[in-house]
Formats: structure tokens, C-alpha cells, sequence
């Protein structure tokens, strides 16, 4: 354990930290919201709800993106890829690894 004897922060410092990992926090979710919709299969032309997936991601709290549509856990464990290059399972996973440097910079700056 570290010892703080003698350093005194200011009183509004705990709520300043909280503040700024808020801000980021709710950066970086937006961003990965933004950056998913490339990734989620589309489903075949046959169903109601074509396209509507790829745009139900929400942020439930900070640091937890949900999907909404009814089939999306599913989709994203057995998914086949048939809809595009990009589009396929584990959507969330393949975008961090092509993206992971401007997630970085996105949580790093709040922007």
C-alpha cells in the first residue's frame, strides 16, 4: 500500500477525476457504436428487419454497448459472413482489432 502522508489534494479533485473518465468513457462507447455498424451482419433481404442490427447498438451504462434486436446474440456467435466482407460474428472483437489504435486516441483525448 502507498502512504499519501503530507500530500493534500484538492477538495475537488476526486470529482474532477470522475468527471474527466465520464467524459471518456462516453467518447470512446459513442465512437465504438459508430465504428460497429460496418461490422454487423446484415440480414438477408427476405427479413423484416434488414439492416435495423447493425443500428441497435446503444450504451445501457458507460462501458456497456448493447444490442437490442432480438437475434443479435446469436448473430454474433454463429453469424457466417455472408453479408459483406466486413459484416460477420464477434463483430465487436474485429472492429477493436482494426481500430484499436483510434479507440486509443479516442480514450485517451474524450473526443
Amino acid at each position: 500500500m502507498i502512504g499519501f502522508k503530507g500530500i493534500e489534494f484538492p477538495p475537488d479533485f476526486e470529482g474532477n477525476v470522475q468527471k474527466a473518465f465520464a467524459t471518456r468513457q462516453n467518447a470512446l462507447d459513442a465512437k465504438c457504436i459508430a465504428l460497429m455498424e460496418d461490422y454487423v451482419p446484415i440480414a438477408q433481404p427476405r427479413f423484416r428487419n434488414r439492416g435495423k442490427m447493425s443500428k441497435s447498438h446503444k450504451q445501457e451504462k458507460p462501458g456497456v454497448i448493447i444490442n437490442t434486436e432480438p437475434r443479435a446474440r446469436r448473430e454474433y456467435y454463429i453469424n457466417k459472413g455472408h453479408s459483406g466482407p466486413m459484416r460477420g460474428k464477434r463483430w465487436l472483437d474485429r472492429m477493436k482489432a482494426d481500430h484499436l489504435e483510434e479507440l486509443m486516441k479516442t480514450a485517451k483525448e474524450g473526443k
